[in-house]
């Protein structure tokens, strides 16, 4: 299933893996138009029309919002083993996040000009949680957590109700455990358009953010502007340098974690120093895929963007890993510190045997929410500043205005801007 072969810049493979796109057809994009004008003009009505058409939820029978009834049910369903799994998760997460809060700052000068940089919450958001194949319930946590750190006052989550009208007691218990109640049983492009625009029952929002399929996406690429948003994510990856004294079970597992989310445009590269370590690592996955039934989970993203390169050192690794920019870089080496000092282009790099990827993805503090697509070499992963408005408070003195006036005046009218100029001098 995966590929090995001499690495080389040169190579198809890896220039195949460095073109990799997010894999959303062009035909997506009209479609979702479509939508978004539905729901512009018609609310509700279309809402409505679009959750029984591709989803098959008749909202007028199921009610738009999750009950305070169906949390109760939800948090007495679930097991304490999973309760004691999600408060240690999101201890963990909050503690970590706490630290990203931005406290703002000020400046005082001699001529009593004081300067001021302040940060608040954004108003409302709004998170979509895709419940189709399973409940995400680590994508909820670490969406709702920078929220609720930054102290955003209104935060609604979306998601996909099941056949019964009801939302995954998993997912309700740990928006509850949060403290965020306001959930609607909708979803996909019709969802976000109406949260973004507003309808007459659904509440119109700052930012909408959450993972999805190439519908959501397309419907937030669509929609930025009008609301915030906070990625076009695109499908996992990871890229792992492992020298000749790592384990290659370990190896293994860890690139099977990223294939088996099941697109097909998912990347699992392995750079190693030697053939013999790139065959152990192949060998170990062709054995663990079969011991653990996931050949047919793995396999259509292993034949596609699936390698194990042989480089000729590591600073060559390095290189490669910082051209394919992942969301997930691990690096399994004796030099782990040193190498994964050199690696500035990753949403997250993990180091050391143990730090598998799925530590990151669930519970040790850091968020898994990271740029997908190689647009970790110009963007960061979610943190609590997404959910904060940052902004200046000038209180500039008469001395102050009138000692730097004509530099003022200069350049505003350089600009040919000559009202900003006036605005000064009739102050002078």
């Amino acid at each position: 299933m995966v590929k090995v072969s001499k690495f080389s810049y040169d190579n198809p493979r890896f220039k195949n893996l460095t073109n990799r796109g997010s894999g959303i057809p062009e035909s997506v994009e009209q479609v979702v138009k479509g939508v978004i004008a539905d729901i512009r003009e018609r609310g509700d009505e279309a809402l409505h029309e679009y959750m029984k058409k591709f989803d098959g939820s008749d909202i007028d029978e199921i009610g738009l919002m999750v009950s305070d009834e169906e949390f109760e049910v939800a948090k007495k369903s679930v097991s304490e083993e999973f309760k004691k799994s999600v408060k240690e998760a999101c201890d963990n997460i909050i503690k970590f996040h706490k630290k990203q809060l931005f406290l703002g700052y000020e400046e005082t000068y001699d001529d009593g000009v004081v300067l001021q940089r302040k940060y608040k919450p954004i108003e409302s958001v709004a998170v979509t949680v895709p419940s189709a194949n399973g409940a995400l319930i680590s994508s909820l946590y670490m969406n709702l957590i920078p929220a609720v750190v930054a102290g955003v006052p209104n935060i609604y989550v979306l998601s996909k109700p099941r056949k019964d009208g009801t939302i995954d007691e998993h997912l309700l218990y740990v928006a509850d455990y949060l403290g965020v109640r306001n959930y609607y049983k909708i979803c996909g492009s019709q969802g976000l358009a109406a949260v973004a625009i507003g309808t007459e029952t659904v509440k119109k929002v700052d930012a909408v953010l959450g993972p999805g399929n190439n519908y959501t996406q397309m419907a937030k690429k669509l929609l930025y502007g009008q609301v915030k948003i906070d990625s076009l994510a695109g499908p996992s990856e990871i890229a792992i340098i492992a020298d000749d004294s790592a384990n290659a079970t370990f190896v293994a597992a860890d690139m099977m974690s990223q294939a088996e989310h099941g697109t097909g445009f998912e990347a699992s590269t392995t750079f190693c120093l030697s053939e013999k370590k790139a065959n152990e690592i192949n060998a170990e996955i062709e054995r663990l895929s079969k011991e653990n039934n996931l050949v047919d989970a793995t396999e259509r993203t292993f034949e596609n963007y699936g390698d194990i390169f042989v480089v000729d050192d590591i600073e060559d690794a390095i290189k490669a890993v910082n051209m394919i920019a992942p969301e997930h870089a691990e690096v399994i080496c004796e030099s782990g510190e040193e190498v994964a000092e050199k690696i500035v282009n990753a949403g997250a790099v993990f180091v050391g045997a143990y730090s598998t990827e799925p530590v990151g993805d669930y519970y040790c503090g850091s968020n898994h929410i990271l740029p997908t697509c190689g647009t970790a070499r110009f963007s960061a992963g979610m943190s609590v500043n997404e959910f904060m408005r940052g902004y200046s408070v000038i209180k500039y003195t008469e001395e102050a205005l009138k000692k730097n006036a004509d530099s003022i005046i200069k350049l505003a009218e350089t600009e040919k801007l000559y009202a900003h100029a006036l605005a000064v001098k009739v102050r002078k």
